[in-house]
């Protein structure tokens, strides 16, 4: 309902246009630009090839990444196939609707199993662990956050063995990605100003992210550039967007090349199996549908897989390639044994706590719900750069170091904590409630005594888990979704430092900046935690346990690793461990949970795999 009611907004605006232009050049060229936008972007139906240079698996942020940089040499040819389809920009790019979009065939709809620990309140006791599809990947249906990590994450990796992967190493490859426009931050030289993916502050940004801030930096949290290596204080958000337009892999990498001649973008196409030599140690194409029909495409130089997190895991077990016993459990030869999906790593998090203000400006009390702001006049200032629909609504980050973090460096975060002007009382649609599991008698009891009541809230994500799950696969259907053995809070440290953060942030809601606001704790108690004494520790631990969310972060299931690494499943040049022309290139390959949301990462993935594939086929 809510997409639809975008659609018919946008058609009014160009009337308004048309008929307030008089036929105006101007006004028909922006007509003409918001009906395209109402539909797929094209990306071609080209006629393949038996055989190409590089055949790459996955349209996501890495693989998008790679078929640009690889194609750049025209003598070389390059094939990218895409389970999805073309993004349609007038649903997409408003960041605000990326929730809405996680239940349509942009996404995967993938789920956790029965929750023992976590997900409680939440329907069937199972966390949503949605991944994009579709040209982009998940840079289509994410909430636009671009973080890097902090230098600490990359420098463990270079100790670890993992060579030219120290963060001044990859530090190049970040400001080579970037076209950024952060106010405060342009002249510290940790930005790029010529790339391809825009990374600017948000347009829109409201009373609540200025107090958060300040008062953060009151409570002794440093205010910083969280993408200049160290990350542990406060910041306004960084967005993949431009002038409030999500920013996708797709539109950034490959919209403009699409008609190169040498590359070849192949949509609604389905990866079912690797294809090796007869000795089977060599990947020489792959096996994947189209239209119904099985086709078969040979690589001379590479197989590169950049499905993501998931499709990318399954893939290499479907073909062979993973835990022995697990593959013959399902009746597949195997190729080489190697721990395929024995780790998963996640940024578990929660809804709340929640403030009222009793104390906001007029732009404050105008921000109760969502169709306040999906009106025309809010339509047309989305398309000119402002207004709250150029943001996702979350507007400021804080990290925070708890006593239950495992890294002992005082400067590396455990847990960051997002400010969000929003709580989920503002989208009265089934949409974002049906994206997160959201039950409807916990909604009713709990968010929707909030409607019309000016709101907002917090998001702590744990970015340092201690729990590990698996991946596995559900049978030798490639079409099968994976089963993903993964317990929320299966360490009890998980949940004390998520506490941590929750205690910080009413600690920081003291300081005068927010008071002005006239701030107020939401008391009503989640449904299921009435037992607890409100504000208690025991309290937030069984609101942690309950309103569990996730963040679409989960990374290490194809792990990089040292030579000698039991646990590694590629190496720090990315290719597969046995096997020669085959590399895993996306967020798979992270080898432990970062301190960072995983976009920014895997577009670094990309473009630093580009340059090793050429390196290694000079």
């Amino acid at each position: 309902m809510v997409l639809r009611r975008i659609v018919v907004l946008q058609v009014f605006c160009c009337c308004l246009w048309l008929v307030g232009g008089f036929l105006d050049p101007h006004v028909i060229n922006s007509l003409t630009e918001m009906i395209s936008e109402m539909k797929d972007i094209d990306y071609g139906n080209p006629q393949l090839r038996q055989v190409y240079d590089y055949v790459i698996v996955g349209a996501g942020p890495a693989g998008c990444v790679l078929a640009n940089r690889l194609s750049e040499d025209p003598k070389v040819s390059v094939l990218i196939l895409e389970l999805g389809r073309g993004e349609r920009p007038a649903f997409a790019e408003p960041p605000m609707l990326g929730p809405m979009l996680m239940g349509s065939d942009y996404s995967f709809g993938y789920e956790t199993e029965h929750q023992n620990y976590g997900c409680l309140g939440l329907t069937g006791r199972k966390c949503s662990w949605t991944h994009g599809r579709g040209v982009g990947g998940s840079s289509i249906i994410n909430n636009i956050i671009y973080t890097r990590g902090n230098r600490r994450d990359f420098d463990n990796w270079a100790r670890a063995g993992m060579e030219g992967w120290s963060w001044e190493e990859v530090l190049p490859y970040y400001k080579k990605i970037e076209q950024a426009n952060i106010k405060d931050f342009d002249q510290n030289g940790a930005h790029g100003k010529t790339g391809r993916v825009s990374v600017e502050d948000c347009p829109f940004r409201s009373e609540v992210a200025k107090a958060f801030v300040a008062s953060a930096a009151d409570s002794g949290y440093p205010y910083l550039d969280y993408n200049a290596g160290d990350n542990l204080g406060v910041s306004f958000l960084q967005a993949h967007s431009r002038r409030g337009h999500r920013v996708t892999a797709g539109t950034a990498y490959l919209k403009d090349i699409k008609h190169r001649p040498n590359l070849h973008i192949s949509t609604r196409s389905w990866a079912t199996e690797v294809l090796f030599k007869e000795d089977k140690k060599e990947a020489i194409g792959v096996r994947f549908t189209k239209n119904k029909r099985y086709h078969t495409v040979r690589a001379r130089r590479e197989v590169i897989l950049s499905a993501g997190a998931f499709e990318t895991p399954k893939l290499l077990m479907n073909s062979g390639i993973g835990p022995a016993a697990d593959l013959r459990r399902h009746g597949i030869r195997v190729v080489q044994d190697l721990p395929v999906g024995q780790r998963v790593y996640e940024h578990g998090g929660l809804f709340g706590p929640i403030f009222i203000i009793r104390n906001g400006s007029p732009l404050e009390r105008n921000l109760l719900s969502l169709e306040q702001v999906l009106t025309v006049d809010e339509i047309l200032r989305f398309r000119n750069g402002t207004g709250p629909l150029t943001s996702n609504s979350i507007e400021s980050l804080l990290y925070v170091k708890s006593p239950y973090a495992a890294d002992p460096d005082p400067g590396m975060p455990d847990v960051e904590v997002m400010q969000s002007f929003t709580s989920m009382s503002f989208d009265s649609s089934i949409a974002t409630r049906l994206a997160y599991r959201l039950p409807d008698s916990l909604v009713r009891k709990y968010f929707d005594p909030l409607i019309g009541v000016r709101n907002f809230m917090f998001l702590p994500m744990l970015l340092k888990p201690h729990t590990v799950g698996k991946v596995k696969l559900k049978s030798r259907n490639p079409f099968h979704h994976p089963v993903f053995q993964y317990q929320y809070f299966e360490d009890e440290r998980d949940v004390e430092a998520l506490v941590y953060s929750i205690k910080e942030v009413l600690r920081i809601a003291q300081a005068e900046p927010l008071q002005r606001l006239g701030i107020e704790l939401y008391s009503r108690p989640v449904p299921g935690c009435e037992h607890a004494p409100f504000n208690s520790d025991d309290y937030w631990r069984c609101h942690v346990r309950t309103l569990t969310t996730t963040f679409q972060h989960q990374v290490a299931t194809c792990r990089m690793g040292p030579d000698g690494d039991p646990d590694a499943v590629v190496d720090p040049r990315l290719r597969v461990r046995g096997i020669r022309r085959l590399r895993v290139v996306d967020a798979g390959i992270i080898p432990e949970p970062p301190s960072a949301h995983t976009c920014a990462m895997a577009y670094l993935i990309g473009e630093k795999g580009a340059d090793m594939i050429k390196e290694d086929n000079q």
